[in-house]
């Protein structure tokens, strides 16, 4: 990505701006970094995917989404009731 002759390097500035609008600390401020060109950034990265191991091959997929709440969260009820199995169809049975 960042090799000299990259054809992406341009998408890895080694400085930038920071837009500091109304911020008083730069890490308030908004990094202005160029537009990423995806076509440009999928093709550079085909030479590289067979060399992925099969963990990053595996982030590189469609998943499922996981959301942990402890049981003393505000929200834990609430997403029990309509995510955990129930006993029956109504959606106002706590689960079993």
């Amino acid at each position: 990505m960042v090799a000299e002759g990259s054809p992406i390097l341009d998408f890895y500035p080694t400085t930038f701006d920071i837009d500091m609008n109304g911020k008083k600390m730069a890490w308030q401020g908004v990094a202005l970094l160029p537009f990423i060109d995806e076509r440009r950034l999928l093709e550079a990265m085909v030479p590289r995917y067979p060399q992925l191991k099969e963990e990053e091959v595996r982030r590189n997929k469609w998943g499922s989404n996981a959301l942990f709440v402890g049981h003393e969260h505000g929200l834990h009820a609430f997403l029990s009731r309509l995510y955990m199995k129930r006993k029956s169809n109504d959606v106002s049975d706590p689960p079993g």
